[in-house]
């Protein structure tokens, strides 16, 4: 298989970084291998990335952490309708 080298700039937040470093030394991994099966889950799936999303954006460590995904999406307007309605 070819390889392909990027020569442009990217940016990580470094404390992300570190904590991603001793995950991976843990699993004896390294950035390039991860990236690589990334890409390669993302090629077959590519829902992957939503999930990825979900769970990046979880709250996590505080009270409304914990109210994730057990609050409907319901909108505004819907909500101010259904609370209208329940006291009428």
């Amino acid at each position: 298989m070819s390889s392909l080298t990027i020569q442009k700039n990217f940016n990580f937040e470094k404390d992300t970084i570190d904590k991603v470093a001793i995950i991976l030394n843990n699993k004896h991994h390294n950035f390039t291998e991860v990236l690589n099966t990334y890409f390669q889950a993302i090629i077959k799936e590519p829902e992957i990335i939503d999930t990825i999303e979900q769970k990046v954006k979880k709250r996590t460590g505080s009270f409304i952490g914990i109210l994730d995904n057990k609050i409907g999406a319901e909108n505004y307007k819907d909500m101010k309708k259904d609370y209208h309605e329940h006291i009428s």
